[in-house]
């Protein structure tokens, strides 16, 4: 007996149907996060964020985790099925197929498409420091810090930043993981009182930086890290279209430059 999944893809404008195979298709749910922003796809499964029975608005700064976190209040889009996952409308998951997932669920509990080792993110130097609010990266404290210091406290651990950073440990970033239905209830559980609380909001007052998505999906992540829930990798290429709007024009030409010569040469 196979397991049933659903995954939700984040959008808010356009979609290339080429990233979805067909054997998928039907396991898949658009989420539009824009308002207003017209159906335009009516040969697929499209639902709007703001629709949903019990939407409650934490602001679209949360990226993501706006969604995750109303999938968690909105259970009827998941009460049917085993596992439930996440990706934005920028990565190509054409390499997923049925028979791929159904295979990887039969074993796993935790499936990434955003895999990332945990050393190389804390050296970005994100920062949740209320001595510098407004700050991105830099001198100052850590986010993974504060992460730490919330998990042992709602947990009632003793986990150690150091003990992990040292270790080649994996983590799943940008929110894009496919999980059991249950593990991910135990997930939101925490989360959602990070996310009610509002502490992330006092970091980033202006929203310039969106920095309240940036720290959800690390608060996810050592989750799963901390629980030592085993992850296995599906490596899917992520365009990061959101993130090339706010890049200089010489650095969003040398990215085109670059996409073209790998479609010419196949070049990396």
């Amino acid at each position: 007996m196979s397991l049933k999944y659903r995954i939700f893809i984040i959008f808010h404008d356009t979609l290339n149907l080429q990233y979805y195979n067909k054997s998928i298709l039907r396991n898949i749910v658009f989420i539009n996060v824009r308002e207003g922003n017209k159906n335009r796809y009516p040969e697929l499964n499209i639902i709007n964020l703001h629709e949903l029975k019990n939407f409650i608005p934490i602001g679209s700064y949360y990226a993501e985790s706006e969604v995750v976190y109303n999938l968690y209040k909105n259970t009827y889009l998941i009460d049917d099925i085993d596992f439930v996952g996440f990706l934005h409308h920028d990565i190509d998951c054409s390499p997923l197929t049925d028979d791929i997932i159904q295979t990887l669920i039969t074993t796993n509990k935790l499936i990434s498409f955003e895999t990332h080792l945990f050393k190389a993110d804390y050296n970005q130097n994100i920062l949740m420091d209320a001595e510098l609010p407004n700050e991105l990266c830099g001198v100052g404290k850590n986010c993974y810090e504060t992460i730490f210091q919330d998990y042992n406290s709602f947990n009632n651990t003793h986990h150690l930043l150091p003990d992990f950073y040292e270790i080649n440990n994996e983590i799943i970033l940008c929110s894009c993981f496919l999980v059991h239905k249950e593990v991910f209830y135990d997930l939101m559980e925490f989360s959602s009182g990070i996310i009610e609380s509002k502490k992330l909001n006092g970091y980033d007052i202006k929203h310039k930086h969106r920095i309240q998505g940036g720290f959800m999906e690390r608060y996810y992540a050592t989750w799963f890290m901390l629980k030592k829930i085993p992850i296995v990798s599906i490596k899917l290429h992520h365009y990061f279209f959101e993130t090339e709007k706010r890049k200089p024009l010489i650095e969003k030409l040398a990215i085109k430059i670059k996409r073209l010569l790998k479609t010419i040469y196949g070049t990396k």
